[in-house]
């Protein structure tokens, strides 16, 4: 139990209260001077456990639960619980009232969720190479100005996702290949290397990247 939680308090003496009327109705719900009688208690003390006056010594308590059939194992650490229970309610340990703790809870754990987003997203730009550009999406970028044709003059020369050497590669073209470009996406250095966008119609997002050293100029097909 949460010390200072008044509301968690009042709903384990709640809970103990409300089994513990379920074990008495189990053993037919016998009276106050009957159970009294059989355990060799006073009625006072069965009174004050089953009006919720206050929980009896441990000795008492268990010769009730005992009697109605309860098994002591599964009850005394509740028994102990709900005594800890009724000591801080009585003590006035009311304020604060934490009323929604779930809320609290839901708060801090989205507050921390969008801060370890922020900080992911700030990590993944520093670690982002300034030279890295994304294919571009060919439905917001059509073809701009002149189609141009090159042809591979190399005998396998990578087609990458990126324009970098460290960027996966997509497929491989083989020598005398055509590839097509356009005017859109101006060739870019990347450590050394030129690379030129390239469309790739049959692979999203139909534009990828390859080294222009690896294509030479071409005439386009009528």
């Amino acid at each position: 139990m949460e010390t200072g939680q008044w509301y968690d308090y009042r709903h384990v003496l709640r809970q103990f209260y409300g089994d513990l009327e379920e074990l008495r109705k189990s053993a037919n719900s016998p009276s106050m001077r009957k159970i009294a009688g059989a355990i060799n208690r006073s009625k006072t003390v069965v009174g004050d456990l089953f009006s919720g006056r206050g929980i009896p010594p441990e000795p008492a308590v268990r010769d009730i639960i005992e009697y109605l059939g309860g098994e002591w194992g599964e009850w005394e650490q509740r028994v102990r619980e709900a005594r800890q229970a009724e000591a801080r309610v009585r003590a006035g340990e009311r304020s604060p009232r934490p009323g929604r703790p779930w809320l609290r809870h839901l708060v801090i754990a989205s507050v921390s969720a969008v801060l370890a987003a922020g900080v992911g997203q700030l990590i993944g730009a520093a670690l982002e190479p300034k030279t890295t550009t994304q294919a571009p999406n060919p439905a917001q970028m059509p073809i701009v100005g002149r189609q141009h044709c090159a042809v591979v003059i190399v005998d396998s020369a990578p087609v990458y996702h990126l324009p970098d050497p460290e960027a996966g590669i997509l497929r491989e073209k083989s020598r005398q290949q055509l590839i097509t470009y356009d005017d859109k996406y101006s060739d870019r250095w990347v450590n050394g290397v030129l690379f030129r966008a390239v469309r790739t119609p049959n692979d999203r997002p139909q534009y990828h990247w390859m080294m222009a050293d690896h294509l030479k100029v071409a005439a386009c097909a009528p």
